[in-house]
């Protein structure tokens, strides 16, 4: 299958994702994806990783549509800001929740650096219900999940880019994360279940 590697990594930000909602610790999820403008899923996060390069350190990007839906997955990489900021736990599951436009602009364009100090501030998840002033007060959410608790980990300051050679791997040349994300020129049916995953439950 074309684009085999990609799509391991898609089926395993399906399989985080769901097992993440099904847990009740992890309800501030819920609310986060009523009105996240976009999500940002890294299933399996290593140390190594986020500071030389690799597998561990790759993830999807997937846009809301005005309808509710759900884009295709773009790929996209985390990486630390510098070797001696490393993730404090050896292997984590992050979802970042973008909630607004401007924000999801800024790493369409180019690149995403996350943090109060950067380009976009940063709030994190933690075992409460997040109240709808908090939910509107930042650029981005970050849950950041290690053996079924949250890992208190901060990725202020980590970088996240856009992994062209894996976008075309998976759609074809010159798929980019635009054209993907926003204008749907891109599609593939492998992904539904990473979109079902993602889907609101309506209450």
């Amino acid at each position: 299958m074309p684009g085999g590697a990609q799509q391991a990594i898609v089926d395993r930000a399906a399989e985080a994702v769901t097992r993440l909602r099904q847990q009740p610790r992890f309800s501030s999820i819920e609310p986060l994806l009523t009105k996240a403008r976009a999500v940002v899923i890294f299933p399996r996060l290593l140390k190594a990783s986020l500071v030389f390069g690799g597998e561990g350190g790759n993830g999807v990007v997937l846009v809301k549509r005005p309808d509710g839906s759900w884009s295709g997955p773009a790929f996209y990489s985390l990486a630390a800001p510098s070797v001696g900021l490393q993730a404090g736990v050896q292997a984590t599951t992050v979802l970042l929740f973008i909630m607004n436009d401007l924000t999801l602009e800024r790493m369409l364009h180019s690149s995403l650096t996350l943090g109060a100090s950067t380009s976009a501030t940063l709030g994190q998840v933690g075992e409460r219900d997040l109240t709808e002033t908090e939910i509107v007060s930042r650029d981005i959410f970050e849950l950041a999940e290690s053996g079924g608790a949250f890992a208190g980990v901060s990725y202020e300051g980590y970088l996240i880019t856009a992994r062209q050679k894996h976008n075309e791997a998976y759609y074809g040349a010159g798929a980019a994360p635009r054209a993907i994300l926003m204008d749907a020129k891109y599609s593939r049916s492998e992904a539904d279940g990473l979109k079902r995953a993602l889907e609101v439950i309506e209450k």
